[in-house]
This record gives C-alpha cells, sequence and structure tokens, in this order.
C-alpha cells in the first residue's frame, strides 16, 4: 500500500518538513509538535536531514526493503475501518459511529506520520497530550486495535500501543451527582417523551444505552427484561429482569399516550426523517443515545445553579442512574438487590455509584463486650 503522495507545496521537501508558502516548518515524528524552521529553503532542508536522522527509527530501511515503508497511520486507519468496521455484521451502529470518529480524529491529527515512526513513546505522548479520562480510553483502544489491524497485515512486527497506561491516570473525576431538586426541575422541563426516559433511568437505574432499547417485547412473564451494555457477553449479571411494579406499570402506560406509535419504550416524531435515521435505526422514532445526552444537557443548563458550574462539573443524564440507586438504599432496599438491578458484575462498582450522594452511614450492632469481665472488675 503506498502512502498518501505529498502536496507539489512540500513535493522535494526532506520529510516532515513543510512550506506554507511564507516560511518552513519541521513536525517532530515522535510528538507531532510543530518548529519554525525559518525561510531558508537550504537551511531547513540541511536542518531537516539532521533532525531525521535522529528522531526516526533506524528501521526504515529495512522497512522499505520489506515493502513496509511508507505506510501512514492514516492509510493503516483507513483500512482497518474498511475491513474490521465497515464489514463486521456483529458491530453495532452505535459502535461503529464511535469508531468512525476516534479514527476521523487519529487522521486529522497524525495521519501523515508513518507507521515505523510510531513507538511507544510516541503514543503514550499522544495520548496523554490529546485526551481526557473516557475520551483517553476510547483512542487508546482503536489506535491500539489498528496497530493490531497491522501486524496481520505484516506492516509491523509489534504492537507501540500495548505498554501504555490503560486509562488516564492523572484524570480526577469532577462530575457532580445529581440532586432530587435538579432531577424534578429538569423532570418538569422536559418534553413528554424525555420524561418516560428520566423516570426508566431512575426507577430502573438504567444507562442511556439501555433506556433507548427498551422495547414492549421486552416485557414477558410479568417482568421487564435488559441487558445491560457494558458488560454484555462478559457477565451473565448483564441480564436482568425487573419483576413490574405499579410504578413500572404506569411509566410504560404512559409512554403508550406518546405520537407515534413504535415499538420502542422511548420515542418521539424526529424533525424530519431523513434517509440516514432509516439506515441506522430498527424504526424511524427510535431515540439515539447522542440525542438523549444532548436533551439532557440542554434542560440541566438551564438550572441556574448547574449552569454556573464547569462544563466537566455538571451532571450528565448517566447520573440519574446513580439518583436512583441512592434513592433505593435509602429507601431501604438491601445493597446486594441494587448490584442485580444495576447489572453490575462486582458490589465495589455499584458502592461507586451509591458514593457521594452525602455521608452514607452504615449501621452497626451496639457492644457487647463485658467491660468488668474484661478489666477483671
Amino acid at each position: 500500500m503506498a502512502s498518501r503522495p505529498r502536496s507539489k507545496r512540500h513535493k522535494g521537501l526532506e520529510p516532515n518538513l513543510y512550506f506554507n508558502g511564507v516560511s518552513f516548518s519541521y513536525r517532530n515524528p515522535v510528538t507531532g509538535k510543530r518548529h519554525g524552521m525559518g525561510s531558508d529553503k537550504v537551511k531547513a532542508q540541511a536542518a531537516a536531514r539532521i533532525l531525521n536522522a535522529r528522531l526516526m527509527k533506524g528501521d526504515d530501511l529495512v522497512a522499505r526493503v520489506e515493502g513496509r515503508a511508507g505506510i501512514t497511520l492514516s492509510a493503516a486507519a483507513e483500512s482497518f475501518f474498511k475491513e474490521r468496521v465497515e464489514q463486521n455484521p456483529k458491530l453495532k451502529e452505535s459502535s461503529r459511529l464511535n469508531k468512525h470518529y476516534v479514527i476521523n480524529r487519529l487522521i486529522k491529527d497524525r495521519g501523515d506520520t508513518e507507521l515505523s515512526q510510531i513507538d511507544t513513546r510516541w503514543c503514550a505522548s499522544y495520548l496523554d497530550e490529546s485526551f481526557l479520562a473516557n475520551a483517553y480510553v476510547q483512542h487508546r483502544s482503536v489506535l491500539s486495535q489498528i496497530f493490531e489491524f497491522a501486524r496481520t497485515k505484516g506492516w509491523v512486527d509489534a504492537n507501540p500501543v500495548t505498554p501504555t497506561a490503560k486509562s488516564d491516570v492523572s484524570y480526577k473525576k469532577n462530575r457532580q451527582r445529581l440532586t432530587r431538586g435538579q432531577y424534578r426541575a429538569i423532570h418538569e422541563l422536559a418534553e413528554p417523551w424525555f420524561r418516560i426516559a428520566l423516570e426508566l433511568a431512575l426507577i430502573c437505574c438504567m444507562g442511556r444505552a439501555e433506556v433507548t432499547a427498551m422495547r414492549y417485547d421486552h416485557i414477558v412473564d410479568g417482568r421487564l427484561r435488559y441487558v445491560r451494555q457494558k458488560t454484555a457477553g462478559r457477565s451473565a449479571t448483564a441480564n436482568v429482569a425487573i419483576q413490574m411494579t405499579p410504578a413500572i406499570e404506569d411509566v410504560i402506560a404512559r409512554s403508550r399516550e406518546v405520537s407515534p406509535l413504535s415499538p420502542y419504550v422511548v420515542h418521539r416524531v424526529p424533525y424530519r426523517v431523513t434517509a440516514q435515521i432509516r439506515r441506522s435505526r430498527d424504526h424511524w422514532a427510535m431515540v439515539s443515545g447522542n440525542m438523549i445526552s444532548r436533551e439532557f444537557a440542554r434542560l440541566r443548563d438551564q438550572l441556574p445553579e448547574i449552569k454556573r458550574l464547569k462544563p466537566e462539573e455538571r451532571p450528565t443524564f448517566h447520573e440519574v442512574r446513580s439518583l436512583g440507586s441512592h434513592l433505593l438504599e435509602d429507601a431501604g432496599v438491601p445493597e446486594a438487590d441494587i448490584q442485580v438491578l444495576m447489572g453490575h458484575a462486582d458490589v465495589e462498582m455499584t458502592r461507586h455509584y451509591l458514593d457521594g450522594h452525602g455521608t452514607r452511614w452504615h449501621e452497626a450492632k451496639g457492644a457487647t463486650l463485658d467491660l468488668n469481665a474484661l478489666l477483671g472488675e
């Protein structure tokens, strides 16, 4: 596979050297950062040759003999998407769209970098400087998948992403929990279809993926069945059957009154039904996860107490699920039952959701020691 040809403006220049019509700049192949090189072409070319000799990996000549030279991250990412993402019938549309977004970002940021120049230091530097929290995890995962794909093609010998940190260890969660008062205010502002989404998330402790996927035919033998998407296929606890209660039955009944008729519990009439909507959804009135997040953010930001917070501190739709678990605990529901309802494989994750809603007091039995006997009195 040939590399993407350089533009006429850059033709004849040393690798990693660029000209904007006025001056030259050099892009460090390790960090991706650009450095000004002045307007003298001869000096810029000479400097680029020295820098390339120091920074570019010494196996370029070997790669050229083996036919691996010139393969860029962009070319590898595009091939990966075409063969492993577009042609994968088991991949959900939401996952396909997420990978497409991440790949486009990688191509935009570092697409021209040749695979032979990318090592673990390069990967760690790029990920650490560019992403935080979940974005770090997502971009690291896709970058690693691209290199595993490249290994199967013989373009690289090893995956340089593997030794990097699996998560952004420097990230500290700043997002605040959603309070009961904030939930009530958002619920009051919401349209009927979104009230159903809010109530399902609160009562059943569902995430947005489960809320949008919930169908009427998921009610079987007096139980509302759902699959926790994050752990589906990896843990049996992802399959949850919730006993129907008057509260859940009321939500379901009111959802049927929302136009139009739909097999999905959460549905709405879109502003327009495009060809893309028809292709990507099972039903044209189905609501996407991104729409849930956008609508929650729109309503949330109308509350003065939330609008004053920094964007990264504002609660998201996911906090409705956490609030629901907290309210259940307050109502006396055992921690083990809340764990099952939330589809968690271990109780530690459930406790993570229960924390942050104020001080949690744990009931303890009174002391049974006989002090007189202990002290010998």
